[in-house]
């Protein structure tokens, strides 16, 4: 039977899909995206839809052929005669076939993007020709049905064959490898050969407004107009009895789908989409007040992603019936934010930010969607944060203080400054802990009832998340200081012992910190992964199981273990459940959660689940609904597709579009892959692209690489569009991929294209430039040759002139040295003339002198008798002595010969006196004569000395000249 429904399903709609994935939640909502005719600006009417083999999904609109590719959405041809199109239907070659009013035809897409409309109304007589609209087109083997009220097109071969009724066709059935024709007159007809047969008691359908049929275990199911379901078994019609016959007969079936497990999907003109079981019951009433944006549903159609598609009177909607996940909604309650919801005695009760609200669950469970509403509690009117059972209560925790909910009401027990929550304390069933916004607070149980005692002293913080461990340890989590460890007297009305950590004690930070309790053990998180405490150290460490699963870089919100053994989470923006496997370990599983990302409140997030395997998520968009026994395939291929390219100069000129009359396409072959070689003045590109991923398609990312100018992939990013400008000559290859929410990546798409180089480098501009550098090397060359001849003139002329005047100034020079050489000669010779004449002078003078002591000495001499005594004698010795030592000690000849010496010795006397002025006129003789480099022997004469007073001498001046002992004095007399 699963087979023959496969079969039916394939055949009934215009593209196959995986029926497994297409079962709905009975439930709950399924998310719903509404696509309006603002969104997608065509006209409000769609009467089809068809998905081809890509993935991109076309409408039958009244405008034309509507295109939408995830992103945007675009009129891509109309009929020849611009009428409204009302089917469509697709062939393995993805060639579309088009039923309009009063036309029809077939289209194809070129390789410019451009879908080229081809009408098949040549192939019709001219009396043929006379009909309104295809109201049905389907692809049969190697043959297309085209089905009018008038008539019935058989296109095969590049040829129609045309079957016409003598009164009026009504409808038309593709059922299972069946056609069936319902004639106004003679009722239902099978399809068999091009021939159309009556069936047998087909007269029983005449003037029934029959909207569609599908074979069934009971025969042939038929959907009627105003009358209801019915089969047709054994040749026999029965009415088939559902639970909503009343309100399919006032709403008015228009169409209807095969869903999996029988379930079978029916539009109505006045009520949205209707969904009931094999037998009846109903499973899922979607409309208006359910998020359907209109309830004249004129088609239903699946696509590969088990997503149904809508096609309504006033838009299009997309319903994501294959989801696990889905909204407790209902037509009273308004969005709002869900802080908590809990089950309590059959009910569903949530806390929202207008007051508490409930339902009867295992009504709304059992499909009684249209009775069963949220209530609103009364007395509570703001924010409730919390709703917890205790015991045979239920409290609930708002900003005014501690209630009690009983029916419909709520009873305040407790007015506080505002009540976060409520926790039993361990060992203590009769006391319960309530967490305040400034401290703690205790209630007792008290006859069944639970009575508000006191404030509990010693404690002033916010106490919004609190935890109890096995040690009867009561733990705190402040989301902007740190974490609470704290203890009770044994009274209960004051703290008796606080500890604190921070992240001074092992956390990463210590803003955004929670705890919880997982298996009995307390747990931290933290902005960077699940932290607990090191029992030795008392230090908060990373936990390294979570570590492994949950890694160390993202925001641990929420953990919370179920009665399964599983354990929730929400990590960053990801919520996803841990499961144990066998041998102990764990899996993580995220991805039937994805949708959740970004719908938290902030700081409140809650995950409620119960042992029947219903999960609830409070989100800022209502209660969100789980059940872990729908399945859905995550992993579904999809593609990615270029949805066009343009240079941005000139202005907008598409290279590739789909968009209707934009570019030229009588000329374009259907087979030809686009490359276009485009000149260097249109080297900035704009490229926009998609992915054929409809779940979730605004937070699908891309990733793109221009091969050829960039070096490697982007990063993942919501962009769709890429402009790139002044690219240089080259071959490129644009590609783009994205990635779903599921984290699926597309299959690649690409786009080649070339840019020529500018007209300056092109071969014929560089063959060009190798002429001009010919003749411009030529020109150089010669102009070269001839300025070197002319320089070399020039340069011998001006080297003659050169030569001429070197050899005058060699002339002037050698005459001015010459005269040079002689003023220096004559120079020097006079110094020499007049210092030998100074020398005979000086001499002759001496000498005269020398005469005269002689004579003077002489003469004393002469004086010296023996008759003369003694005395006299030696007086006159004496004064001889005295004479010659007058003679010895005398400056007039030293002083003459200093000067001549200072001539010959560059003033020595001059500096040597200058620099050492503590030296004796005998020193400076002494030094005078060593500069002549006289010997001690004979300096001692000219001084007057004996040798050993020259030695002591020189042992003098060699002091005062400050000489060490190494040194040598003549030499450094001599180097002065």
């Amino acid at each position: 039977m699963t087979k023959l429904l496969i079969k039916i399903l394939v055949l009934s709609i215009s593209f196959s899909c995986p029926i497994v994935n297409a079962q709905i939640k009975k439930i709950g909502v399924p998310f719903i995206t509404n696509y309006n005719p603002k969104t997608y600006k065509a006209a409000s009417e769609n009467w089809d839809v068809l998905q081809d083999s890509k993935g991109m999904m076309f409408f039958a609109n009244h405008f034309g052929i509507m295109q939408f590719d995830g992103v945007r959405w675009n009129i891509v041809t109309q009929p020849q005669n611009k009428s409204m199109v009302r089917s469509l239907a697709i062939d393995k070659n993805d060639k579309i076939y088009v039923g309009a009013q009063g036309e029809f035809g077939y289209v194809v897409q070129l390789a410019n993007g451009q879908y080229k409309y081809s009408s098949l109304l040549k192939l019709l007589s001219a009396s043929d020709q006379n009909f309104g609209d295809v109201l049905y087109t389907v692809v049969l083997h190697d043959e297309v049905v085209f089905f009018s009220n008038e008539k019935i097109f058989i296109y095969k071969n590049n040829k129609i064959k045309v079957i016409k009724s003598k009164s009026n066709f009504d409808e038309f059935f593709n059922v299972a490898s069946d056609i069936y024709v319902l004639d106004h007159v003679k009722g239902l007809l099978k399809f068999r050969k091009d021939v159309l047969i009556p069936v047998e008691n087909g007269q029983k359908f005449a003037g029934m407004k029959i909207r569609k049929v599908f074979e069934s275990k009971d025969g042939l199911l038929i959907l009627t107009q105003k009358n209801g379901l019915y089969t047709f078994k054994n040749n026999q019609l029965q009415s088939f009895v559902t639970q909503v016959d009343n309100l399919l007969m006032q709403s008015q079936i228009t169409t209807g789908i095969l869903l999996s497990d029988g379930y079978i999907g029916i539009g109505t003109r006045q009520s949205g989409l209707i969904v009931i079981d094999s037998t009846g019951n109903l499973i899922q009433h979607i409309n208006k007040q359910m998020g359907l944006q209109n309830d004249y549903v004129t088609n239903l159609k699946m696509d590969v992603a088990g997503n149904l598609w809508v096609t309504l009177k006033e838009g299009i909607s997309l319903i994501q019936i294959s989801s696990p996940l889905s909204k407790i909604l209902d037509a009273s309650n308004a969005e709002t934010k869900i802080y908590c919801s809990q089950i309590y005695q059959n009910k569903l009760y949530i806390a929202t930010d207008n007051g508490v609200f409930w339902l009867d669950w295992e009504g709304y469970k059992n499909g009684q969607h249209e009775n069963v509403h949220f209530q609103h509690i009364s007395g509570m009117s703001e924010n409730v944060w919390n709703v917890g059972v205790f015991g045979t209560s239920l409290l609930a925790f708002e900003k005014n203080g501690i209630y009690e909910i009983k029916g419909n009401s709520a009873q305040l027990i407790a007015k506080t400054d505002g009540a976060w929550q409520g926790i039993l304390i361990p060992n203590h069933a009769d006391l319960l802990l309530v967490g305040g916004y400034n401290g703690l607070y205790l209630l007792k149980k008290i006859n069944n009832s639970w009575v508000y005692q006191h404030k509990i002293k010693g404690f002033e913080e916010s106490s919004r998340i609190i935890v109890t461990d096995k040690s009867n340890n009561i733990w705190i989590a402040h989301g902007y200081k740190g974490i609470y460890k704290i203890n009770f007297n044994t009274a209960f009305d004051a703290v008796s012992k606080i500890e604190f950590y921070n992240q001074a004690d092992g956390f990463p930070s210590s803003l955004f910190l929670n705890t919880f309790k997982i298996n009995n053990e307390i747990l931290f998180g933290t902005t960077k992964g699940v932290y607990k405490q090191d029992s030795h150290s008392k230090k908060m460490i990373q936990d390294r199981v979570f570590k492994k699963y949950l890694g160390t870089e993202n925001h641990i919100r929420l953990l919370k273990a179920d009665n399964q053994n599983n354990i929730w989470y929400i990590s960053g923006e990801n919520t996803g459940k841990i499961v144990e496997t066998e041998n102990r370990n764990f899996a993580v599983e995220e991805l039937p959660f994805r949708k959740l990302r970004y719908l938290y409140i902030p700081g409140f997030e809650n995950i409620q689940t119960t042992s029947n395997g219903d999960v609830f998520f409070g989100t800022q968009d209502g209660l969100i609904h789980y059940n872990t026994t729908k399945s859905k395939k995550f992993q579904t291929k999809f593609k990615a597709v270029i949805s066009e390219v343009k240079c941005i100069f000139p202005k907008d000129s598409l290279l590739f579009s789909s968009r209707y009359d934009v570019l030229p396409s009588s000329t374009e072959s259907v087979n030809n892959t686009l490359s276009p070689v485009l000149s260097y003045g249109n080297n900035a590109l704009h490229f926009s692209f998609a992915s054929l991923c409809y779940d979730e398609a605004d937070a699908t990312k891309y990733e793109y690489w221009l091969e050829g100018f960039e070096p490697k992939w982007s990063d993942w990013n919501l962009q769709t569009e890429k402009e790139y400008t002044n690219l240089p000559e080259n071959e490129y290859i644009f590609h783009v991929r994205a990635k779903n929410i599921y984290d699926v990546e597309s299959e690649e798409a690409v786009f080649k294209f070339e840019i020529l180089p500018p007209w300056y480098r092109t071969i014929w501009a560089y063959i060009l430039y190798l002429i001009l550098f010919g003749v411009l090397l030529y020109t150089i060359i010669k102009y070269q040759k001839n300025l070197a001849e002319r320089d070399r003139e020039q340069l011998i002329l001006s080297q003659e002139k050169e030569l001429l005047r070197n050899r005058a100034e060699l002339n002037e020079q050698k005459l001015a040295l010459e005269q040079e050489n002689m003023a220096i000669m004559r120079e020097n010779l006079e110094s020499t003339i007049n210092l030998k004449n100074a020398k005979v002078a000086s001499n002759t003078v001496n000498l005269i002198h020398l005469n005269e002591i002689l004579l003077s000495i002489k003469e004393l001499i002469g004086q010296i008798d023996k008759k003369n005594d003694f005395n006299t004698n030696f007086d006159l010795l004496k004064k001889i002595n005295r004479i010659i030592d007058h003679e010895l000690q005398g400056d007039q000849h030293w002083n003459e010969f200093e000067e001549i010496f200072n001539q010959l010795h560059d003033n020595f006397m001059q500096r040597l006196k200058t620099s050492f002025p503590e030296l004796t006129p005998r020193d400076m003789r002494l030094c005078a004569y060593l500069r002549m480099n006289f010997n001690t022997k004979e300096i001692a004469p000219l001084l007057g000395i004996s040798v050993r007073g020259v030695e002591d001498t020189r042992y003098r001046i060699r002091k005062k000249l400050q000489l060490s002992s190494e040194a040598n004095i003549t030499e450094f007399i001599l180097n002065f």
